[in-house]
Order: C-alpha cells, then sequence, then structure tokens
C-alpha cells in the first residue's frame, strides 16, 4: 500500500506550490544502518532479500517510508556492496520495536551482526510528485557543523534545500536532519533517475520503496 505524504502549501508572497509532509506524518527519526559486504559477495542475494522481505513493511505501523538502498562495486558509482536501507519513522516507540523489541532488526543481526547506526533529529521533509513504485536511486549527503557555525541557521539552510529539493520533477522525497553527537547534518532525496553527487554525497540504487498509508 502506498501512503499519501503531501499536502500542497501556496506560499502566498510568491505564489509558488511547496509539497510539504502531511503533519500526521512528520518524521520523529531518521535512521540508517550501511552494511558494506565483501566484494565479491553476491549482490543477487540482497535483491531477493528485498523481494521477499520488502512487503513486509508495506504497512509497518509507525513508519513512514523506508527505502532499500544499495551500492554495487562493479557499477561506476561505487567502490564497494553495501545493502543501507534508510528510513523515516513517524513513531518513536515503532522504531524501538523494529530495533530491540524482535520485529525485524533482529533478522539483520542474525545475518550480518549488528550494524552502527546512524540516526538524525528530523528538520524539514518535503514529498515530490514521483510516487514510490517510480523510485530508483537515493542519495545521502552528509556535512560537518562547524564549530562557529550559528544552528539557526543551518536549520535554516537544510530546511530551505529540502524545499527546493521537493518542487524538483523527478522527486519522491526530500529530508534533512542533524546528529548532535557528531554534528553532522544529512539530506537524503529518493529520484526517479540518476542523481548529480558532490564530494559529500553517496548514490544509492533504490530496490523497493516501502511506504505505508496514514491509517498505519
Amino acid at each position: 500500500m502506498a501512503g499519501c505524504l503531501v499536502r500542497q502549501r501556496i506560499c502566498r508572497r510568491c505564489g509558488v506550490s511547496d509539497n510539504v509532509l502531511d503533519p500526521h506524518l512528520w518524521p520523529q527519526l531518521l535512521l540508517q544502518y550501511p552494511i558494506t559486504l565483501p566484494t565479491d559477495y553476491d549482490m543477487q542475494i540482497i535483491e531477493e532479500r528485498v523481494r521477499t522481505r520488502g512487503p513486509a513493511f508495506d504497512d509497518r505501523a509507525g513508519l513512514i517510508c523506508k527505502a532499500y538502498c544499495v551500492r554495487v562495486a562493479d557499477s561506476a558509482e561505487s567502490p564497494v556492496n553495501e545493502y543501507a536501507p534508510f528510513y523515516l519513522w513517524g513513531d518513536s516507540a515503532a522504531a524501538a520495536q523494529f530495533l530491540w523489541r524482535g520485529a525485524g532488526f533482529d533478522g539483520i543481526v542474525r545475518d550480518f551482526g549488528r550494524p552502527a547506526i546512524h540516526t538524525w533529529g528530523p528538520e524539514a521533509a518535503a514529498a515530490g510528485a514521483v510516487p514510490p513504485g517510480a523510485v530508483t536511486y537515493a542519495t545521502v549527503r552528509s556535512t560537518p557543523i562547524a564549530q562557529s557555525a550559528d544552528l539557526v541557521e543551518v536549520a535554516a539552510t537544510l530546511a530551505a534545500r529540502v524545499r527546493d529539493a521537493g518542487r524538483q520533477p523527478g522527486t519522491h522525497l526530500a529530508v534533512a536532519g542533524i546528529d548532535p553527537s557528531s554534528w553532522r547534518a544529512v539530506e537524503f532525496m529518493t529520484t526517479d533517475g540518476a542523481p548529480v553527487v558532490d564530494e559529500h554525497t553517496t548514490s544509492y540504487c533504490v530496490l523497493h520503496v516501502s511506504q505505508p498509508g496514514p491509517d498505519r
């Protein structure tokens, strides 16, 4: 089931429409655990894993969106094989249920060991026009926040970048957040085409997007 993430808001000053997330679906937690795999690992194993297990998250309570992100070592874009799902949780209790109450992450630990988990407090989120079934790529842009930086300005810049990303025709979802334990900012996007990246950005192929409806 693909839920509707978006409400349209019109700026009275400039007349530009923003696809902002429905407030009932505002994320409480952004989460990713990249799992680096051997260079000779058969990535079709991951594809089959996503094909058979991914639909279980399509109606997961408390989940806004999960993108099944991978990097393949024999592609021009990546030097490594990696499985790196990215989550937007709308309920921190549901995230805890998944992580340490036996509702899914135990399977990751059993099959791959326990990976480090990156988390961010969300600052901004916007839904684009691309449906989840059309998503083929994702990007994660991670940048350090300087000690001298004004955090209010950092947050405002992230929010503006997310608004701009949400307006792009190839965007499915754009979010940004901050990790206060390392003082790094993250910007995550899902799109229907190959993205343009810089030295701060990691590009992924997306095998599936789980996007439960707002009633979940």
